[in-house]
């Protein structure tokens, strides 16, 4: 049985109302929102910082994930507190714990040890190496546990796109661009209430325009080294293979 594989597809920070404690006027809190991977939100020239978001409605969910944070791996720190009262600690509160954020990757994920239902929550961040706190894309919501990991293996590694023109005089000319990850996986045994449930809603929601992430060891010490959030590109439709189980086969390349 897995336990540890894990995929987050349903984000619920695009529905949240968004606030922090500062924000530089061309790099509002609000990109954590965006679509657009290079818009960054900045909390200015300070070492510390804080993130609220609100819903009008309840909410369920258990990781916090800050794609593009500047924090470092050895003193950045961070608090996820939840509450029905912004700001407050009911629900939730993580206590103050290292952000484990591997600057070559740039992901803080904060995995909660079962899912809450909330109306507020909270992501404190402290990093005193740093001179300027900012983030890409914030991801809030409930992570899949399906009950079997990835099937016949995984492939990890590069999508270079970086692109080579020979010129007339026999020159070769490369075009530098950015090196992302990318990883393709298939889920081999998937029971019926989970191909409703999830695979159909991936379908619904994702497809090629919604960024999903993936963690493949959630107890991993740099859970960033682990994790992709990116698209996925052309999202199969799930294969009932055989009784009442299915398959699904996927292909991500990170955006960040």
């Amino acid at each position: 049985m897995n336990t540890v594989f894990k995929i987050g597809y349903i984000n619920h920070a695009d529905t949240a109302v968004l606030s922090a404690s500062g924000q530089v006027g061309t790099k509002p809190v609000t990109l954590l929102a965006d679509p657009h991977p290079a818009r960054r939100w900045s909390a200015g020239l300070t070492s510390a910082a804080w993130v609220n978001l609100v819903w009008p409605a309840p909410v369920t969910l258990d990781c916090v994930a800050l794609m593009g944070s500047s924090h470092s791996w050895e003193a950045g720190r961070c608090r996820v507190t939840a509450s029905d009262v912004s700001g407050g600690t009911d629900r939730y509160d993580s206590g103050d714990v290292p952000a484990l954020v591997d600057p070559r990757f740039g992901y803080l994920i904060h995995t909660l040890p079962a899912p809450i239902t909330t109306r507020s929550l909270r992501l404190y961040l402290s990093d005193p190496s740093v001179a300027e706190t900012r983030g890409g894309r914030l991801f809030v919501g409930p992570l899949w546990t399906p009950e079997y990991g990835p099937a016949l293996g995984v492939d990890w590694g590069r999508a270079p796109t970086s692109t080579q023109t020979v010129g007339r005089g026999g020159q070769t000319f490369v075009d530098r661009r950015a090196n992302p990850r990318a990883t393709s996986f298939s889920l081999g045994i998937v029971p019926l209430a989970d191909e409703r449930r999830h695979l159909r809603e991936l379908q619904r929601t994702c497809s090629n325009t919604d960024d999903i992430l993936v963690i493949f060891d959630a107890s991993d010490p740099n859970p960033g080294d682990v994790s992709i959030w990116g698209l996925a590109q052309d999202l199969q439709r799930p294969k009932r293979d055989y009784g009442r189980y299915w398959s699904a086969a996927f292909s991500i390349t990170e955006r960040l």
